[in-house]
């Protein structure tokens, strides 16, 4: 159930004041801070929109809040300085969109420290602050392996379509022929892994699973033969002494 709006008590209204100059005064940090952030970086040597961008807003919005604890909790209209986003460090990474991969720019945080080093786990793998010029250079590292990784995915992509159009030639009674993740049981979890595969389907339910070299060049990954699993170990007996019979 909403609280009704009341007339507020000398306390309530003091709680309320209290808010206010606590949402001004976080603001106006925030403010400060992001000016701070953006001149330490152009300063040394980081473009605004490349390797960083500024998404901070601050507004002033009237709004109904709930105040205090317990018995003393109450609801009032208050109007407030608010803010969002802030200065992030950017670099590139393959996304897909509309089922097309593209590049698009990752934003992380980051931290300065009082010796002008810079904080960034997410770019530097660790917690370990570094010199501006280190963030830079791996900045630049990831942006050259986001374009290898395009450029490698888009050569796969092709194999795979390559390779399911080759089957359909070479398997025109089969029901289906796809692409998908087959997921690899290993003798633990650390050697389980996903793979993909293209597999072809029989009416009968049996399937051909192909795998595809780095080259694009296809091969047997493994054979699902429903006829084989329902025959009797002395039938295959009997079908292999026909074969090499």
């Amino acid at each position: 159930m909403e609280m009704e709006l009341e007339v507020l008590t000398v306390e309530q209204e003091k709680t309320v004041q209290e808010y206010i100059e606590r949402s001004t005064r976080d603001t106006q940090n925030q403010i400060v801070r992001a000016e701070r952030e953006v001149k330490f970086l152009l300063e040394n040597g980081f473009h605004l929109g490349y390797h960083f961008e500024n998404t901070l807003k601050t507004e002033t919005v009237t709004r109904n809040i709930k105040l205090g604890w317990g018995d003393n909790r109450f609801e009032t209209e208050v109007t407030v300085d608010t803010w969002s986003g802030g200065v992030y460090l950017m670099y590139d990474i393959v996304v897909q969109e509309n089922n097309e991969l593209v590049i698009k720019k990752h934003s992380v945080s980051f931290g300065i420290t009082s010796d002008k080093k810079i904080e960034s786990y997410q770019i530097v793998g660790s917690s370990r602050a570094v010199k501006p010029k280190t963030i830079l250079d791996k900045i630049d590292e990831k942006n050259v392996a986001a374009k290898n990784q395009l450029s490698s995915l888009i050569t796969k992509n092709l194999n795979f379509d390559v390779a399911i159009s080759q089957l359909k030639h070479e398997f025109p009674t089969a029901t289906s022929i796809e692409k998908r993740d087959e997921w690899i049981t290993g003798s633990n979890w650390k050697k389980s892994y996903s793979k993909e595969v293209i597999v072809v389907k029989f009416a009968n339910d049996s399937s051909i699973m192909f795998e595809l070299d780095y080259k694009g060049e296809k091969r047997i990954f493994k054979i699902y033969d429903v006829e084989e699993l329902k025959m009797t170990n002395e039938q295959k007996v009997e079908r292999l002494v026909k074969r090499v019979g």
